[in-house]
């Protein structure tokens, strides 16, 4: 496997490897009900010097905002380094989803052009349906689709633009509205570089994946980590994994994947859909490194894959817990290749009191956190209070980070809470501690329900929930909202039980509650599936339920 390059910028990297190696397959494309398509560098070149053709016969001002959708597809990919080689700063975006239909999809993407003041949309798939056409065309903002970028163009202009910024990532939106992180080429090579030495990348690893390319773990995990370390990449649609996780598992069986990422519900939605009836023909001794990040990871979810899955090779020392954000590029801490997950046990009560983090004796009220591993290479990581001071070891604070992947910025007007101060350190918003040189993320600042004093973090009310036959694990938010006398808690949760079995789960849910943080919710709110808002990565947007719920938007069912 080759090294990073020293080159600055992504599309250089693919160019030279195009020159050296024209015919090498860098990324396969797996579809459900159609042959697998293979892209080499060479063609990739080719392809994206169509986009930057066509983008710059609209001529466009340089360094203009570039919406891209980013289905799993050869052409996105194109597009992405097009937008790149024209000058131009691309945003992935999300394409339309299935369960999610048109107007959601038209309504998130012209809330990106907007709020990026965008001067082109790139929808490198299925041509646009005519009415976004008009919208786009109302508001000046040019257009450009596969047909006006054809495949298998020459290679030959390849010109040199000077653009610091490499593109714009919108955050999940999962902690709030989402806002758009200004990243660097420096930026991308940094935590690339730091991703090789940390994870031991190796001739021979092999990525598979089905994480949406509009989000940070699928970007720059699965194409531009492979693009510039020369590593072979397996994609296959989001929605083809969500409809049968087990083809996952199969690809990953089929192609002798070493390397596959997914956030904890993931691994979740593995033990709920694949049985035990179903191991035959799966042989996963291959995958080395399964990544758990993106949401908090729970030893329940662990240790049901590592049982179910061992039987057919699957090794408790891959699964991996590691911890990213979007502003720093994407990794910030990993568990070390042959660790396996590790749960620091504490003691619940010394948390919500002192903010805290002690080790549980046998009789005391117990919470496992998981460990996210050490800092990759490069990445400083300090806790801090609230006065900015650093926290003792076993001390709850804000996570903080410095190092040469941390953003360039904002994009303006999608500022937010948080951001880079003026000694470089990134204030990240999560709560978290440090314990013999390992990090251990418990929630984010803005979501503590704080009662009689003490502090509580809504995924120890969530996780007690979702073990409540009858609610849909993932699909639970628990929330604080103003009162008369004092902040009011509630729960929204989604459910699947027959409307007799409906009735006693309010009464189930209070006790799970009662039974976890030793308090009642003042109001439960049970409501059908596929009713909470959910990330393009599948993460609960909390503060978009607590917002609905304050609008008085939920049915209850």
């Amino acid at each position: 496997m080759s090294s990073v390059s020293t080159r600055q910028r992504v599309i250089d990297v693919v160019r030279e490897r195009a020159e050296r190696e024209p015919d090498r397959i860098c990324l396969t494309f797996h579809k459900p009900d159609g042959p697998a398509e293979s892209l080499t560098y060479e063609a990739l070149v080719r392809d994206a010097c169509a986009y930057a053709r066509a983008l710059r016969a609209q001529r466009l001002t340089a360094g203009s905002m570039v919406v891209v959708t980013a289905p799993t597809a050869p052409q996105f990919v194109a597009a992405f380094l097009g937008i790149q080689q024209a000058g131009l700063i691309p945003i992935p975006a999300p394409p339309p989803e299935p369960l999610s239909g048109a107007a959601r999809y038209r309504e998130r993407l012209l809330d990106i052009v907007e709020r990026s003041r965008a001067a082109a949309v790139v929808i490198p798939a299925e041509p646009p349906p005519a009415d976004l056409q008009d919208m786009l065309a109302a508001g000046g903002v040019a257009l450009v689709t596969a047909q006006a970028a054809p495949r298998g163009s020459e290679m030959s202009e390849w010109a040199e633009p000077d653009t610091r910024i490499a593109y714009c990532q919108f955050t999940s939106g999962s902690g709030g509205r989402a806002k758009g992180v200004m990243l660097t080429h420096e930026n991308v090579f940094a935590n690339i570089r730091a991703r090789q030495e940390a994870y031991g990348l190796r001739d021979g690893d092999v990525g598979v994946s089905w994480l949406p390319l509009s989000h940070d773990m699928g970007l720059v995990g699965y194409i531009l980590s492979p693009l510039m370390t020369g590593i072979p990449c397996h994609l296959m649609a989001p929605a083809a994994f969500l409809a049968d996780p087990r083809a996952w598992l199969a690809l990953i069986t089929r192609v002798r994947g070493t390397i596959a990422n997914a956030p904890n519900s993931a691994y979740g939605l593995c033990v709920r859909r694949v049985p035990e009836t179903a191991l035959d023909g799966l042989e996963l001794s291959s995958w080395r490194r399964a990544f758990n990040g993106a949401e908090p990871v729970t030893g329940e979810v662990v240790e049901a894959f590592v049982r179910r899955f061992e039987k057919v090779g699957f090794r408790a020392s891959a699964m991996l817990p590691g911890y990213g954000l979007a502003e720093n590029t994407l990794s910030v801490a990993s568990r070390r290749a042959g660790q396996g997950a590790h749960f620091d046990v504490i003691d619940r009560d010394v948390l919500e009191r002192l903010h805290r983090a002690v080790p549980a004796g046998a009789d005391e009220p117990r919470l496992s956190v998981a460990s996210v591993g050490v800092p990759l290479p490069g990445q400083e990581v300090t806790i801090r209070d609230a006065s900015g001071l650093p926290c003792p070891e076993r001390c709850i604070g804000e996570v903080t980070i410095r190092s040469a992947s941390v953003m360039d910025g904002y994009l303006e007007g999608t500022e937010g809470e948080g951001g880079v101060d003026p000694e470089g350190w990134l204030w990240t918003g999560d709560l978290g501690y440090l314990a013999d040189g390992e990090l251990y993320v418990v929630g984010r600042k803005k979501d503590l329900i704080i009662r009689a004093g003490r502090k509580y973090y809504p995924q120890d009310l969530e996780d007690a929930i979702a073990r409540v036959p009858g609610v849909r694990s993932g699909r639970v938010a628990a929330f604080a909202v103003p009162g008369a006398e004092r902040e009011r808690v509630v729960v929204v949760a989604e459910h699947r039980a027959a409307p007799d079995e409906a009735a006693a789960l309010p009464a189930l849910i209070d006790r799970a509650v009662f039974s976890a943080v030793r308090f009642r919710p003042d109001d439960i709110v049970l409501v059908a599936p596929q009713t909470l808002p959910l990330t393009t990565s599948g993460k609960l947007m909390r503060p978009a339920v607590r917002r609905t719920y304050l609008d008085a938007g939920y049915r209850r069912s």
